[in-house]
């Protein structure tokens, strides 16, 4: 079983509620578990460690108190049923980390840990909760006589946005992705010049920085055609610099970002990794190998992941 170390990128558009101010109050929630599929997630924020990147630990605790191998016993396969302590639970680890500028960042996983998608939308739902506190705090503070229909709008328009979330895609692999989603909503791209020939644009052809381009497509645009039509467009167009936007069968919006980068940053076995984070002090999370092994890869990679936004 491969480790690996996957791109992401976090933004809100949110005025009153920034990405630090997000993290820090997840720190205030330490210790505090969320059930998502059947299973406690506890996640885990530190903003001092590093001075250009939040580093975290996101923890699944399983519930199950037996576990099975199979024994080769005198040329034999066995099965043979184990059971956990009373102290002890299952658990597997997703450690990461965030640039505090661009929001860019790189999550661990392996396979049946939490993945990337779900990482990604439980973060915006704590971030939503986080919003909604700070509105619930709001209108709790209008003095009754004065709180209307109006008020409540008002401050909840005042609070309005949202953590958004993409994942790090190569072209190569957009196809299948594409495919994975249930609708396709739309495709974005830019070029660095001016693509436009009509004799009305020729004076902007040398002004022209950046031409961002967005296909939007009916509802019921089959995702595979639809993903056939943009892997060709991004492939014969070189397109490094562009995004797919659908959502999954589960309802939920997802963002595949096309970079000209691998879609893996690191790869290492399991059996590796998992000695070298025996005994760790949850507490002291930030002084793990995988912390360190995720900083001096996004130091690797410095030119996507300290990029200026775009």
């Amino acid at each position: 079983m491969q480790v690996r170390f996957l791109g992401f990128s976090f933004s809100t558009d949110c005025a009153t509620v920034s990405l630090d101010d997000y993290i820090n109050h997840m720190i205030t929630k330490h210790g505090q578990f969320h059930e998502v599929s059947e299973h406690k997630r506890f996640l885990f924020f530190n903003t001092t460690h590093s001075e250009n990147y939040y580093v975290g630990l996101l923890v699944t605790v399983k519930d199950q108190k037996t576990f099975c191998e199979l024994v080769n016993k005198l040329g034999k396969l066995v099965v043979k049923v184990n059971e956990l302590d009373a102290n002890s639970s299952l658990m597997d680890f997703n450690f990461f980390v965030i640039h505090k500028t661009t929001g860019f960042g790189m999550y661990q996983y392996y396979h049946q840990s939490f993945s990337l998608s779900s990482f990604g939308y439980f973060n915006s739902q704590r971030f939503s909760e986080c919003r909604d506190g700070k509105v619930d705090a709001e209108i709790a503070a209008i003095p009754e006589q004065k709180r209307t229909d109006g008020s409540e709008k008002t401050v909840k328009r005042k609070h309005k946005g949202r953590l958004s979330w993409e994942i790090l895609v190569r072209k190569e692999n957009l196809k299948d992705l594409i495919e994975e989603l249930q609708q396709v909503k739309a495709f974005e791209y830019c070029f660095s010049a001016l693509t436009a020939d009509e004799p009305e644009f020729q004076p902007l052809k040398d002004k022209v920085k950046k031409e961002r381009t967005k296909l939007t497509f009916y509802p019921k645009s089959p995702a595979k055609t639809l993903a056939s039509a943009i892997y060709n467009i991004v492939t014969k167009r070189q397109i490094n610099d562009g995004k797919v936007i659908g959502t999954d069968y589960d309802g939920i919006e997802r963002i595949l970002r096309i970079t000209d980068n691998p879609d893996s940053f690191g790869e290492y076995g399991y059996d590796d990794v998992a000695p070298k984070i025996n005994a760790l002090d949850v507490d002291q999370f930030e002084q793990s190998w995988v912390v360190k092994e995720l900083l001096d890869k996004c130091a690797e990679y410095k030119h996507i992941f300290e990029a200026k936004t775009k």
